[in-house]
Formats: structure tokens, C-alpha cells, sequence
């Protein structure tokens, strides 16, 4: 055997070397998204139940919640400062997931998830939620789009509350 064809063997097996690498590399990167993916929604959905759970945690905070968002009780300036707070935080998670979702890395369910979560916000009866949402929307801190988005889910809650009024599951009022 000439040396050429020994360079040739050598090109080929190379090359299939370079082949073998790329789709080695290809299916770890692809992997790493995934394990990635999975736990950016696990960490938003940790932090939903965090949320949703804070309520339970203080019989206070639980209190002032359900004056605020279950009836119509006025707000201490301190009560309503903190109802601001946490409800800041509620949406610019769900905005965080907006964006998340808007660029591939929130799966459609997840985000379908977190629409109806977040819908459920607009089935609170108490007078706090409608200020609550004309001051974020004032804030500037939402993005224009994730307050289109939070707009439609109004509308969709709306309906939605007329189902629940037509089946008697209407949340109630005091």
C-alpha cells in the first residue's frame, strides 16, 4: 500500500471522527436545553406555589387578602402598601414567564397553565383588584405586550365568571 492511500484512510476515518463529535456534541447540547427548560419551570412553578401558599402562612396576610380581594373592606395605607408589594411580585413573575414563553423556552402548557392562574386573578371580586391593576398598568414596570396579554385574560374571565355564576360556583361576596 502507497502513502496516498494511507492519507485517504486517514481523511476518512477522521472525518467520520469530526462526524461522530458533532452529533455526540449536538445530542448533549440538546439534553442540556432540556434539563435547562425543565428547570426554569420547575423554579416558576415553585415559585406559584410559594405565592399562592403565602396566604396560609399568615393568618394576617390571609386576613388582609380576603378583605382585599373577597370583599369590600377598606385597606390600612400599610395593608394596601403590602398588597401592592406582593401582587408586583405575583405579576412580574407571570410577566418573566411571558417572556420566557414568547422566546421557546416556556413550553405552550406551561404558559397555558400560567394563563389560567393568572385569569383567576380577574375572577376576585373585591374592589382592590381593579386599582391594584390600573396602578401597574400606570407603573410602567409591564411590558406593553404582557398587559395586552393580562387585558385578554380579563375578558376571558369575564366569561368565564358567567359560566361559573350559571352553574352556582360563582366566588362569593360579603
Amino acid at each position: 500500500m502507497n502513502w496516498e492511500a494511507f492519507g485517504a484512510i486517514g481523511e476518512i476515518v477522521g472525518a467520520a471522527a469530526v462526524i461522530a463529535t458533532l452529533v455526540y456534541l449536538s445530542l448533549q447540547i440538546r439534553q442540556t436545553n432540556k434539563v435547562n427548560a425543565s428547570a426554569v419551570r420547575q423554579s416558576f412553578y415553585d415559585s406559584v406555589a410559594r405565592q399562592m401558599l403565602h396566604g396560609t402562612d399568615s393568618a394576617e396576610f390571609h386576613a388582609m387578602l380576603d378583605r382585599a380581594c373577597m370583599r369590600a373592606d377598606e385597606l390600612s395605607s400599610g395593608e394596601r402598601f403590602q398588597l401592592i408589594r406582593f401582587f408586583q411580585a405575583v405579576f412580574v413573575g407571570y410577566q418573566c414567564a411571558f417572556f420566557q414563553y414568547r422566546h421557546d423556552v416556556l413550553a405552550e402548557e406551561d404558559w397555558g397553565i400560567f394563563r389560567a392562574l393568572l385569569r383567576s386573578f380577574w375572577l376576585l371580586p373585591g374592589k382592590e383588584v381593579a386599582r391594584l391593576w390600573a396602578q401597574f398598568k400606570a407603573g410602567g414596570f409591564l411590558d406593553e405586550r404582557f398587559v395586552e396579554e393580562v387585558e385578554r385574560l380579563r375578558d376571558e374571565a369575564e366569561t368565564y365568571q358567567q359560566t361559573l355564576k350559571e352553574e352556582g360556583l360563582e366566588l362569593g361576596r360579603s
